[in-house]
């Protein structure tokens, strides 16, 4: 699924959005509920309709939203939870990704709810490989919401003004180069004043480069660096010569190049749906394509999930709250506006969600050869040290040979550490 801190509440502080329908029996409890959820205005916009339907059955619960852009990474909010907890000032209810799950499992923080799906035959609406992976030794602690894919995101007007045809379904990585060489365009000194791709900066963006060269960073089951085998290598290689050797896109630095995109300066970038209520806004001429293979035509997939914290006294009330969270009107809205794309197959195939961009179905398409984003129990540490040893090799401070045997000794590490805690 997308990665960013910085809690910020666009309308956070307390949403009590009480209403005075109809409700039914037991649903007149007064209560106070916390709510964090994370995304951007889509994701606020949807949630807060949904905390309004919640209130229409139950009219005296007051339910505070704080809503966490992830500006940061996934990292970042793994702290920000743990130390929430720490400190006896937990949320009830946590809109969380699959990047903390693990972390979230080690610590026993969040209740299971697995009596709740099964009583909601609703949810056999979502695709099973989205409960599979928000389960822990047997356990659904997180219901699935929305999920993204990332998915190569091109300006259509900058390859009809290069005349470069539009991106097929099977090209390779080669094909995808000599598109990038094309779509980059220079002044008369030689200063690219448009770059045909943005080689990604953040762990969940780059790792498609990994999977269609059919390999990872880390083992099959996230318990130790993968980092020497010689795909890894060779897929940072081809990252590399993208910069260095055919220069068509920067350094990856420390901001995205979102904007850039948007103003038509960057032809290609490597993101998910959530780019699109951005596009919509900037009314970009905008499509999506499966990122290029090699070995296969696999991307990344990463999702999120609402769980219940274990320290709420109205958990109850916070199963019924999630509920509406994850109905068929929330994960509509969140794919209508631009948010990520719905867990709910019915919500996927509404036309609102397919109009824009105009090869959405490709979303849906393309589930079955995803694979999640690596999200071990040190997550917060693997995906620092990845990135770390990562921007060192494409930027040439170090060279590919010794960054994937720095990064490999780091990680493995790390995952001593993490054996070692789990050990006590």
């Amino acid at each position: 699924m997308k990665s960013k801190l910085a809690c910020f509440a666009l309308a956070a502080g307390l949403l009590s959005l009480a209403s005075t329908a109809g409700f039914a029996a037991d649903t007149n409890a007064s209560a106070n509920l916390r709510l964090m959820a994370f995304g951007n205005a889509a994701e606020l916009k949807a949630v807060t309709n949904a905390v309004a339907r919640f209130n229409q059955k139950y009219p005296n619960v007051k339910v505070e939203i704080a809503i966490d852009p992830i500006s940061n990474g996934w990292g970042d909010y793994v702290t920000r939870v743990l130390s929430q907890f720490n400190a006896n000032n937990a949320y009830d209810v946590y809109g969380t990704a699959i990047e903390t799950f693990r972390t979230f499992d080690t610590r026993n923080l969040f209740i299971p709810l697995d009596d709740y799906v099964k009583s909601h035959t609703t949810y056999s609406d979502f695709d099973p490989a989205l409960f599979k992976y928000a389960s822990s030794g047997g356990k659904t602690y997180f219901i699935p919401i929305t999920w993204n894919n990332i998915m190569i995101n091109y300006n259509r007007k900058l390859f009809k003004d290069a005349g470069v045809d539009l991106p097929k379904t099977g090209w390779t990585w080669n094909d995808f180069r000599e598109t990038a060489k094309k779509l980059t365009v220079r002044d008369a000194a030689g200063n690219v004043t448009q770059f045909g791709y943005e080689v990604p900066n953040q762990f969940f963006f780059v790792q498609p480069w990994f999977y269609s060269n059919g390999t990872s960073i880390l083992n099959a089951d996230w318990t130790a660096s993968n980092m020497l085998d010689p795909k890894v290598s060779e897929s940072l290689q081809f990252l590399y010569d993208l910069i260095h050797v055919d220069k068509v896109s920067p350094i990856p630095g420390k901001d995205t190049m979102d904007n850039q995109f948007m103003a038509g300066q960057v032809a290609m970038i490597s993101r998910g749906h959530w780019i699109v209520q951005n596009a919509k806004a900037a009314k970009l001429d905008m499509d999506i394509a499966i990122p290029p293979s090699k070995a296969n035509d696999y991307t990344v997939i990463g999702f999120g999930g609402y769980g219940i914290s274990k320290t709420s006294q109205h958990q109850d009330l916070a199963k019924e709250l999630v509920g509406e969270l994850t109905s068929v009107e929330t994960q509509k809205e969140e794919g209508e506006n631009g948010g990520g794309v719905p867990g709910r197959k019915s919500a996927a195939e509404n036309p609102g969600f397919l109009n824009y961009p105009p090869s959405a179905y490709l979303y849906y398409q393309t589930l079955p050869h995803t694979l999640p984003v690596p999200s071990p129990a040190n997550f917060q540490e693997v995906e620092k040290i990845f990135i770390r040893n990562y921007i060192a090799m494409m930027s040439g401070e170090t060279s590919i040979a010794d960054g994937v045997k720095r990064a490999d000794h780091e990680l493995n590490e790390s995952f001593k550490r993490l054996a070692e805690r789990q050990a006590k």
